[in-house]
């Protein structure tokens, strides 16, 4: 089977997401398909290291818009994603797998589906419409906020109706689509995974990050690693982290990139915090080690943001047996798993406050921080194992190209 992919970004560039489309292409091909991928690539992109090597044919585009504020962001994604789908006319396929974002991919993929007389599969990482209200893009209620949200509202309805199959990471948003009058059968929940061979608790000695960073291999780290964007409230561990400032032994450390870095990184030059540092995100090689830094690992969203959204540090965080505090919808699928799972503290969004309090709560309970990351560990070992998710995906693609 030949299978066309078009994905928001992949390696060797950094970004949130890109263990899953690396997992799901060398598992797929070690079962004897065949796999082309396109996607964009960003300003900072210089061809390819020396040494690295894709698993199958990547096709990289660009767009010659320069920029970062929100209106040239969105021509951009224009740009990209129209020449994604030109490009993708002149590759021959079975199926065509495609993703949320840039929001255009995915009704540009039923379009390329159908004139290919193909099926398409829609893997939705985010619900765009959703984020464009919890996250704040645009004043509240403001014509640009509504003319955002309308414009991403059609692009999802379009792609939700056009596409064969919806491949979604949660069982909140299978039931968003279904209450939007999507029939339950064209839509599978298959959660992001881990691969817990490649993540896993390591010994802080074997560490040389902590060399890297000139961090105390006797403190207790609290680590933030991921996405630094509008949905991220990264900000209320920068406050917990000056309230807390005279605690011994205990540091903040945040590694992260995105469109809020520069804004973020000026959040931590303003408060000058001994405890607390930054760093841009390390190669994918060494997130076992990144993830072995902190006592503490921290997943922090904007209230409301899991109705468009499912961090998948999650399981890394997990994988690694660090304890989590959840800053999140208290009601969401990912809190539910800290508390069911006993792997954590689930807070209330947007509280430095409370993350203070469960930070405390930890630092002084070093046995629960422990037993927490245990449990982190067993969790996503039974719930995100890389084999059995890439199986199931898999199995969809099969179960589609035969409709």
């Amino acid at each position: 089977m030949k299978i066309l992919m078009l994905r928001p970004s992949y390696n060797p560039e950094l970004s949130a997401g890109n263990h899953l489309a690396q997992d799901l292409i060398i598992d797929i091909e070690k079962d004897g398909h065949d796999i082309e991928l396109i996607t964009p690539v960003s300003d900072k992109f210089n061809g390819l290291p020396g040494g690295y090597k894709d698993p199958c044919k990547v096709h990289r585009v660009r767009s010659k818009l320069r920029g970062n504020n929100v209106l040239i962001r969105i021509f951009r994604y224009i740009d990209t994603s129209l020449s994604m789908y030109r490009l993708g006319k002149k590759i021959s396929c079975d199926i065509i797998v495609t993703h949320s974002m840039p929001p255009l991919i995915g009704p540009l993929s039923c379009v390329l589906a159908k004139r290919k007389h193909v099926p398409v599969i829609y893997w939705e990482q985010d619900v765009v419409s959703n984020s464009i209200i919890s996250t704040g893009i645009g004043k509240p209620h403001s014509l640009k906020q509504r003319c955002m949200f309308y414009i991403a509202l059609f692009l999802e309805k379009y792609t939700e109706k056009h596409c064969t199959h919806i491949i979604t990471i949660s069982e909140q948003f299978k039931k968003f689509h279904i209450d939007r009058g999507i029939d339950e059968n064209k839509v599978s929940v298959i959660y992001n995974w881990i691969d817990t061979n490649q993540i896993y608790p390591k010994n802080r000695k074997d560490n040389k990050l902590f060399d890297d960073l000139n961090i105390s291999r006797e403190e207790f780290v609290v680590s933030y690693c991921g996405n630094l964007g509008v949905p991220q409230n990264v900000e209320i561990m920068i406050d917990a982290a000056e309230k807390l400032k005279e605690i011994p032994e205990l540091k903040f450390l945040i590694i992260g990139n995105g469109s809020r870095e520069n804004a973020i990184k000026r959040y931590i030059s303003d408060k000058n915090l001994p405890n607390l540092i930054y760093h841009p995100l390390y190669p994918l090689s060494q997130a076992c080690d990144v993830y072995n830094l902190g006592d503490v690992g921290l997943v922090i969203g904007r209230k409301g943001t899991s109705g468009n959204g499912f961090p998948s540090k999650t399981w890394s965080i997990m994988a690694a047996g660090q304890a989590m505090i959840s800053c999140f919808d208290v009601d969401s699928e990912l809190s539910g798993f800290v508390r069911t799972g006993q792997c954590g503290i689930s807070i209330q969004p947007d509280s430095s406050i409370d993350l203070e309090n469960a930070i405390i709560k930890l630092y002084d309970n070093r046995d629960l921080c422990k037993e927490s990351g245990k449990n982190g560990r067993k969790f996503a070992m039974k719930h995100a194992d890389r084999k059995n998710a890439t199986r199931k995906f898999l199995d969809t693609i099969t179960m589609v190209s035969s409709l």
